[in-house]
């Protein structure tokens, strides 16, 4: 008697489908596909590293500081101008000198000087290049700047992908029990992720930030780093030099008073005077500029390997199979 009732489920996982253990299978293998896919891209790492860039890059990308840096690449480049086309002439002939002497005597005496005023064009342009292409990228930095929403922070992703995979790797162990409302939680569970997806436009912020890196790619290098602390610091010595050597060996010479000679500066070569008064502010504003390529250089190594787009299109996919799967347990007869 008793073997007749041998072939019979008492219930559990022996008595599911095939099928329906097809379908748990395949929302667990999507669970841990989040996961794997979370810990290769070392996003525990990436997103705060995003994110500590993001805050140091915002207000640089404003566009008051944009144009705030722009007036005073200006600044620098009508002086480095006026100096070749008019200074030099105008205080050799002050001086009782020619061109060419004038140019060995600023060569010899204040070098500093001469190394700035011959580097300025190359330094101007160098620079207005750079606040040329961060100008460009404001929209793309603002798109990847609300990555996941403006009000989250960039180092909620991992977490919230992590999540995502658990909670599928257990709705798929449900689905191996028979009953609609594994089903029907799972189904849940994959339509959560796609609504929150788009809602959220992840996918048009990960292309803007996957465009955005590559943007950056071709500038943000150390040689980038190193050339323009190189260019500040040619710039520094010269107005040092200038202020506190040059001008007034040249109001002794001229017998001149230092007010005198600033007034003569101001009405005779007034870009060159322009940028002695404002190098004191443009200078640290370019130093900080320069400072948080710097200091988040380390950062961007991190972030540079990580292409977001293949990672939320995972996303959108892992939640369809989700949705399908849990869908067909809803149907399913058993």
């Amino acid at each position: 008697m008793t073997s007749g009732n041998a072939g019979q489920s008492t219930g559990g996982f022996g008595s599911v489908s095939t099928p329906r253990k097809i379908s748990g299978g395949l929302v667990i293998l999507v669970g841990i596909v989040f996961i794997v896919v979370t810990i290769a891209n070392n996003l525990f790492a990436v997103g705060p590293a995003f994110e500590e860039m993001i805050d140091d890059f915002r207000p640089l990308l404003l566009q008051e500081s944009l144009d705030s840096a722009r007036a005073d690449i200006a600044v620098l480049d009508a002086a480095g101008q006026e100096f070749q086309a008019a200074v030099a002439p105008g205080m050799a002939q002050a001086l009782g000198m020619t061109p060419e002497e004038f140019g060995g005597m600023v060569q010899s005496n204040y070098p500093a000087v001469a190394q700035g005023m011959q580097s300025l064009p190359e330094i101007t342009a160098t620079f207005s290049g750079l606040i040329d292409t961060l100008e460009s990228q404001q929209e793309l930095f603002a798109s990847a700047d609300a990555i996941p929403t403006d009000d989250l922070p960039a180092t909620t992703v991992p977490w919230i992908i992590t999540i995502s995979g658990l909670l599928a790797i257990a709705a798929g162990v449900m689905l191996f029990m028979p009953g609609r409302l594994w089903g029907i939680l799972a189904a849940v569970l994959g339509a959560a992720l796609l609504i929150a997806t788009f809602a959220m436009s992840l996918p048009q912020k990960a292309a803007d930030a996957d465009e955005l890196n590559d943007q950056l790619e071709q500038i943000y290098t150390q040689e980038l780093i190193d050339g323009a602390t190189g260019s500040l610091a040619v710039v520094g010595a010269m107005g040092e030099e200038m202020q506190t050597k040059m001008l007034p060996d040249l109001a002794a010479q001229m017998g001149m008073s230092p007010d005198e000679l600033n007034a003569f500066l101001g009405e005779n070569f007034p870009a060159t005077a322009a940028a002695m008064q404002s190098m004191p502010e443009s200078l640290p504003r370019f130093e900080a500029f320069v400072g948080i390529f710097a200091t988040n250089l380390d950062n961007y190594e991190t972030i540079q390997p990580v292409s977001f787009t293949p990672i939320i299109w995972m996303m959108v996919i892992g939640g369809a199979l989700i949705v399908l799967a849990g869908g067909y347990c809803i149907l399913a007869k058993q």
